[in-house]
């Protein structure tokens, strides 16, 4: 006998909430409070109802389908990947499918030099972008004039007058080198230098943090250190090898990234530190080997998986609406404390 179709009746039912509040759980989940969500959600699960999304994007004549771009970065990258994920999973709950793209470009070609994906280029076929990765105005104006409506990870968005889009999703980046630097200083540490190319404006961002945190507590800021040119990786070694020729005297260093982190640690051996009894080293991101290092590092946790999530929700009300957001979406960061630092060796 054929199993009979749970009704969204019964699922409110079951939750105990109105019909509306489950359409909006499915729909609008950002305007209903994460008790209710996970309430609504349990009768789902628990009845088996399958919502018919594919009747409800007919009747607002969408593909259903959304790509995920991540420009000039590996797919490699950890926190790229998790964002990717939550991406993945948001869309699932909305019953929204998600493609994944790549792009390289040139952060000085002409939109229409940009060599865009076909799926991006063929209309019909895709609702809207997540845009992810490293990306500059030139392609945001290519997107644009593709007529798609599209959402960008924020942080990673490098433009020149230092304003954030409306329709991107960033996080506190400010506010966790803060609290790294506090940690730090909260340690005993004052001889604290910070690592990263300011160049760019997620380094500028935690360099800034940084130098809050230093000058209210009374201690000298010191200037970054650190060039992009030869990666990550080479950029937390080379930062060490400076200071030290330099003769520069540190008890600690703020990575403004966990690769950074990873190159300034291993240039630190090389060279007969020991971290943290001789250096403290934290690092920003908390990607996958962060819990793993050696030592583990201490460091700042991006919600990988919510930036994702939170782009889907946004792009999703952008293509209901056929509007830009009024403002920005900015998520909380937390301090992660490992064992990469310590109190600074007595001297």
């Amino acid at each position: 006998m054929e199993r009979r179709s749970i009704t969204i009746r019964e699922v409110a039912a079951d939750a105990g909430v109105g019909t509306a509040t489950v359409s909006r759980v499915l729909n609008e989940p950002w305007r209903v409070s994460p008790a209710t969500i996970e309430r609504v959600k349990a009768s789902i699960e628990k009845l088996g109802y399958k919502p018919n999304f594919r009747a409800r994007l007919l009747a607002r004549g969408n593909s259903g389908t959304i790509c995920f771009l991540l420009a000039n970065r590996p797919f490699i990258s950890s926190i790229h990947a998790e964002i990717l994920q939550g991406a993945a999973q948001q869309a699932d709950i909305m019953g929204v499918q998600v493609v994944y793209a790549s792009s390289r470009y040139s952060p000085n070609a002409a939109p229409g030099e940009i060599q865009m994906p076909q799926i991006l280029a063929a209309r019909g076929l895709i609702d809207g972008v997540v845009l992810a990765g490293t990306n500059y105005p030139n392609i945001i104006k290519a997107i644009e004039e593709l007529e798609l409506p599209y959402v960008v990870f924020g942080t990673n968005y490098v433009n020149t007058d230092g304003n954030k889009l409306l329709n991107a999703v960033y996080v506190d980046e400010e506010t966790g080198a803060y609290q790294a630097t506090k940690h730090l200083i909260s340690l005993g540490h004052k001889k604290i230098i910070y690592i990263g190319d300011v160049s760019f404006p997620w380094h500028k961002r935690r360099y800034e943090g940084y130098a809050k945190a230093m000058g209210e507590a009374g201690i000298k800021v010191e200037p970054p250190v650190g060039s992009m040119q030869s990666g990550s990786l080479q950029m937390g070694s080379d930062a060490v090898k400076e200071l030290c020729e330099a003769g520069k005297q540190f008890t600690a260093l703020f990575a403004g990234g966990d690769i950074v982190a990873y190159g300034a640690i291993r240039a630190l051996r090389n060279r007969g530190f020991a971290v943290p009894a001789d250096v403290s080293v934290v690092g920003f991101n908390d990607d996958e080997m962060a819990s793993i290092s050696e030592p583990p590092l201490t460091t700042v946790r991006m919600p990988t998986e919510e930036i994702g999530a939170r782009c889907v929700l946004m792009l999703d009300e952008m293509i209901r609406s056929g509007e830009h957001p009024a403002e920005p979406v900015t998520l909380p960061v937390d301090l992660v404390v490992r064992e990469s630092t310590a109190p600074p060796k007595q001297s």
